[in-house]
């Protein structure tokens, strides 16, 4: 299988960079898998599991909101937060879906709700991604 450049940055690091064959993850319309020489292509991204396929091999990964773009056989994807499905704390993912879930019922401020809702979504994914390590 043909491959391609991969990036995966954060505002704190880059957290991956490498070749791959095949990614997967969830953009705001719907869900999207790449594979070398794909069309140029730009999308926002959502809280979901994100695969790399790479010499057949797979790892996951949860990664929240943020952008994919693909040009020249190379894919970045700039996200607010990743990590791979082996480093997730998951009694911290737990207390933070808690958390979340609290701050829905108690909003008091549509804003408040937004947010609570994001982190929620971002919980349930890492507890998601994780339960399938």
């Amino acid at each position: 299988m043909n491959s391609f450049d991969l990036k995966i940055i954060t505002p704190e690091k880059l957290f991956y960079e490498g070749k791959a064959e095949l990614v997967t993850l969830k953009t705001a319309a719907g869900d999207i898998g790449i594979m070398a020489n794909h069309l140029p292509y730009v999308a926002n991204i959502v809280s979901s599991p994100l695969k790399i396929k790479q010499e057949g091999n797979e790892r996951t990964a949860a990664v929240s909101s943020g952008l994919i773009r693909v040009a020249a056989n190379t894919v970045t994807i700039v996200t607010q937060a990743v990590e791979w499905a082996e480093d997730i704390d998951v009694a911290r993912a737990q207390k933070a879906k808690e958390l979340a879930e609290r701050k829905i019922r108690e909003h008091e401020s549509q804003k408040e709700f937004e947010r609570a809702e994001q982190r929620l979504r971002r919980a349930m994914n890492r507890l998601v991604v994780a339960s399938k390590k």
